[in-house]
């Protein structure tokens, strides 16, 4: 079950599952034409059911990488600071 609602940031929906909850909200974004055509592609291959599964795993994966390193800036520091 999902349902939408409107705020001043974006839609809001929440999306009621048997093991989860999930609350989105719809953003717009700008890409270059050739990314959207190399996203379809992959949508296409199976990859990802649609644009917003592709995107979403495209920023975890960002975040995921920039939070790794923040840990080893953080571990350096550490060791720097023993020594």
């Amino acid at each position: 079950m999902m349902s939408g609602t409107r705020s001043e940031r974006g839609s809001v929906y929440v999306t009621r599952r048997e093991d989860y909850t999930a609350v989105t909200r719809v953003i717009s974004v700008k890409l270059p034409v050739g990314l959207i055509e190399v996203l379809d592609e992959l949508i296409e291959k199976g990859y990802f059911q649609n644009r917003s599964d592709a995107i979403r795993e495209a920023i975890r994966k960002l975040l995921a990488s920039y939070r790794d390193l923040d840990t080893q800036k953080l571990s350096r520091g550490l060791m720097l600071g023993i020594r």
